[in-house]
């Protein structure tokens, strides 16, 4: 029985083999139509340029000692400026991404007159941000603690000034958050401090107010304040999309794919024609 069923399947495959040969022209035909049209349709694609940048999140000096516990009984605490979640909640953040929007015009750069049209300035503003959404990425790196920024657009240098412009927003929110709440902090020690008698808790106190004002100015001066600019945004000058050679490699398996199915198609409704007309018969 066992030889019979290898012959079976031997037959099988010369069968298979002999339907593809004798739709080979259908085949081809569809191959070379499919590949060709990719080919084309990428060639009149705009091309999409991607502009990076790296950045990597400074570790504050924490408060320590008898200091830290009295602060954490003032509820006083040292702004996270180096706070890795903290920087990408901001730099994903509508907030951020609407002042980089507003103060590039980005509106009338990614959408034509007519797209405009019978919106209200608060629309135009979401559709920017949804835009946002699509082409600027955040990516965090936790083993090599780094962040990586890429924005993707036709034009290279836009692209590059977006990042740009993220960054230096990002800079100014946090630096201006860690003075706002490095302010608070001193003044409310200042008065913690005029209603004490205890000098070992006034000179704790002085200590948390020196470095609530050392944070202040250490924000005051913003460059490596948070975060240190590892590799800054540049102009590229290659393309990222479309990927050509991918999209005509992938068309040409696709319709290779679909060229065989429909010979084995055809050829199946080639054999029902032939039984009906000679059950006719």
């Amino acid at each position: 029985m066992e030889p019979e069923r290898h012959y079976e399947d031997e037959i099988d495959l010369v069968d298979l083999l002999r339907i593809i040969l004798k739709r080979k022209s259908l085949i081809i035909s569809l191959v070379l139509l499919g590949s060709l049209a990719t080919a084309a349709v990428s060639l009149i694609m705009t091309p999409i340029y991607a502009s990076k940048a790296v950045i990597a999140p400074v570790q504050q000096q924490a408060i320590g000692g008898a200091a830290s516990v009295l602060a954490a009984q003032f509820g006083i605490t040292t702004p996270p400026s180096g706070n890795v979640t903290e920087i990408i909640s901001l730099l994903k953040s509508n907030v951020l991404r609407e002042k980089v929007i507003r103060s590039l015009n980005l509106v009338q750069e990614f959408f034509k007159p007519e797209d405009l049209k019978e919106k209200t300035e608060e629309e135009k503003i979401w559709d920017c941000l949804r835009y946002l959404e699509k082409t600027f990425t955040v990516n965090f790196k936790q083993k090599d603690n780094i962040i990586e920024l890429s924005m993707e657009y036709k034009d290279p240098r836009l692209a590059t000034k977006i990042l740009e412009k993220a960054l230096l927003e990002l800079q100014d929110h946090m630096s201006k958050e860690t003075k706002r709440v490095a302010e608070k902090n001193r003044r409310y020690l200042e008065e913690a401090l005029s209603s004490t008698s205890d000098p070992f808790i006034k000179s704790n106190i002085y200590n948390l107010i020196a470095q609530q004002i050392q944070q202040g100015m250490l924000a005051e001066a913003k460059e490596n304040f948070a975060f240190k600019v590892l590799d800054p945004p540049k102009v590229p000058d290659k393309k990222v999309k479309p990927k050509r050679r991918i999209m005509v490699m992938v068309a040409f398996v696709t319709t290779l794919f679909l060229g065989i199915f429909l010979a084995f198609f055809l050829e199946y409704l080639n054999n029902v024609k032939t039984r009906l007309k000679e059950k006719k018969v």
